[in-house]
């Protein structure tokens, strides 16, 4: 595969990033330095921590955001020049939403294809990539690009993240500084997520990290956003012990270095959940209303907590008549349970 091509991948997603990365790694690779990947820049850190991904280009959303009118048209104008000299003969869309759609559209690029289950299909692609409708983990849809374009079987897995030294080194004084000691093990959690039906109850959270403590575990709750810190303020209240708050203290490559020497990371459906398990650690993750066969975490460190109790017929995601029971319910007994299974 010697042709100039994009690959696109400009979703705010942080898992979707994650599980799409190993095949677009795939797709790099056979381009022999002739790739152009594009990627939200809120997502630079873990780029700059996968090898093999060819020459970049990064989405400028954060700046766009706080731009004036005529800085953001500086801004677009600059991203879509360096695109367009990229004179790519072939684009890769492996979001197709919103975003991604419209930089497809306004590219240049000849021959566009995108997902089956793109948000605008028509008159941005030239061809659509589908996925047998049978219940499949997300990677297989990204797994298309690399077995249609190159007749690669791509196996379901996270890209290798590396760390810098002195990224570790600033980690340790942000530990230091609140009172972590380095030499006792410590275990992550992360009470959010991007909708409230993923959400674990934060009483139970609560109760989770002052039994942790109690088995002589420091516990660092983690987080960015209002929302999270909001929730991580509703599980100190209620919690007996005292926890370390790492919200919005953290840069995802110190985030990485945190998981890296975790003892294990328990948490909802979310980015961090996908990033923890794609560092290494061992990760416990609390599912619900979404189905972990298509959204759970990679790799044979991941182990998905779910409540056995069954979902009403007429159950959704946006609208449950039983309040989400399956997540509401899920009680403590049961995650400690897990937990006791395979990490103590």
């Amino acid at each position: 595969m010697q042709t100039p091509v994009v690959l696109l991948m400009t979703t705010k997603h942080m898992g979707n990033l994650l599980v799409s990365l190993h095949c677009i790694q795939i797709i790099a690779n056979a381009s022999r330095g002739q790739s152009l990947l594009i990627v939200d820049e809120y997502y630079r850190d873990i780029i700059e921590s996968v090898s093999d991904l060819g020459k970049v280009l990064y989405y400028p959303r954060r700046q766009l955001k706080k731009a004036s009118i005529t800085v953001k048209a500086r801004l677009l104008y600059s991203f879509y020049r360096q695109l367009r000299q990229h004179q790519a003969k072939l684009l890769l869309d492996f979001d197709g939403q919103g975003q991604a759609a419209t930089i497809a559209q306004l590219s240049g690029v000849p021959k566009r294809i995108g997902p089956a289950n793109a948000l605008r299909p028509k008159g941005v692609y030239t061809e659509l990539l589908g996925v047998n409708q049978l219940p499949c983990h997300r990677f297989k849809s990204y797994a298309l690009y690399p077995e249609t374009l190159l007749g690669q079987t791509a196996e379901p897995q996270y890209p290798q993240l590396s760390n810098e030294v002195y990224h570790r080194d600033e980690l340790q004084t942000v530990l230091q500084k609140q009172g972590i000691d380095l030499a006792r093990p410590y275990a992550c959690i992360h009470v959010g997520a991007t909708k409230t039906y993923k959400r674990w109850p934060v009483e139970h959270y609560a109760s989770i990290a002052d039994w942790l403590a109690d088995h002589d575990l420091q516990v660092i709750l983690i987080g960015a956003g209002t929302a999270d810190a909001s929730y991580i303020s509703k599980v100190s209240k209620k919690a007996l012990h005292r926890h370390y708050n790492l919200c919005d203290q953290l840069s995802i490559r110190q985030l990485i270095s945190l998981f890296q020497k975790a003892r294990f990371f328990l948490g909802n459906d979310s980015g961090p959940m996908h990033l923890a398990a794609a560092t290494g650690t061992d990760v416990y993750a609390i599912f619900g209303p979404t189905d972990e066969v298509r959204w759970g975490p990679l790799g044979s460190n991941a182990n998905v907590i779910r409540n056995p109790i069954n979902c009403e017929a007429s159950c959704s995601k946006k609208l449950c008549p039983v309040n989400h029971r399956c997540i509401n319910t899920l009680s403590v007994e049961q995650v400690k349970a897990a937990l006791e299974q395979h990490a103590f």
